[in-house]
């Protein structure tokens, strides 16, 4: 079977009706990840949701079909966008099911399960172009040890330590996608530049912050393929900080020739319309 042939069965799996309980464990650990990414950088929500520029989330009492309603759908005349389309629907519940746990009364027992219709706002590759497909081929090839779905997720695929691509690339035109990938120092992603932590031991880290609280730092360590997620605790910690610089390889022009990278931007294009 191709790699092009899974993905209708990972669509046909993911369509499927499911259950949700928004008090799992996993569920919560998976949202944490992505609001931390996506939703506590730059003018948003803040670590923990304890508020940045946008509101804050924690201590209050949401309902969870209307805080996933908001999540999904965005806000009307604010800086709130709507996620649904760029997130799974899984895992726009499981941001829902983070910031409930967060919640002065979150929900548990028969009330935290919900049922699930369709998974996926997008059917995968159902609208894309012969290019486009090949271009998440590439994006998500598990021959290669570097691709860009080690970092980057996409159409419910992937790992959520970059920025999330379908946001980023609506407002850049097929010049700014291509030099971003050839040389990802030029302008680096706000909320993404690069966190380095120098150890007691010596050891040095480098990679993007995943989250940060008063005892410990979660960094992805961009050291290795694909980063591990790190967890230092604060006492052993003796510098850190960050510097204008991605932890996006510099060489992608060596991992993929430049029909590929052509290929790749159009499937960005055309998945974050």
């Amino acid at each position: 079977m191709t790699r092009l042939a899974i993905y209708p069965l990972l669509a046909a799996a993911c369509l499927a009706a499911e259950s949700l309980d928004l008090s799992s464990p996993e569920l919560i650990a998976d949202g944490s990840a992505m609001f931390a990414q996506n939703c506590a950088v730059g003018y948003c929500h803040g670590s923990e949701g304890r508020a940045a520029r946008g509101p804050a989330l924690r201590d209050r009492v949401w309902e969870p079909r209307e805080l996933y309603r908001i999540t999904a759908d965005g806000l009307p005349g604010t800086s709130m966008p709507g996620w649904k389309g760029i997130l799974a629907d899984r895992d726009v519940w499981a941001v829902a099911a983070y910031v409930l746990s967060l919640s002065s009364e979150p929900p548990a027992g028969a009330g935290a399960v919900i049922e699930l219709g369709t998974a996926e706002a997008r059917s995968a590759g159902a609208d894309l172009s012969a290019e486009a497909l090949r271009g998440k081929e590439l994006f998500f090839d598990l021959t290669r040890q570097r691709r860009c779905g080690v970092c980057h997720r996409l159409d419910g695929m992937g790992t959520a330590i970059g920025p999330n691509l379908a946001l980023a690339a609506r407002d850049k035109s097929r010049e700014d996608l291509t030099r971003a990938i050839a040389n990802p120092q030029a302008e680096v992603a706000y909320g993404f530049e690069q966190a380095w932590l120098v150890l007691r031991s010596g050891e040095r880290i480098e990679g993007v912050l995943a989250d940060e609280t008063e005892s410990k730092v979660r960094i992805f360590d961009a050291a290795a393929v694909p980063p591990p997620l790190r967890t230092v605790l604060k006492r052993d910690i003796r510098e850190q900080g960050t510097r204008e610089r991605s932890s996006m390889p510099d060489d992608l022009d060596q991992t993929y020739v430049a029909e590929e990278i052509a290929s790749i931007v159009t499937y960005l294009r055309e998945s974050s319309r």
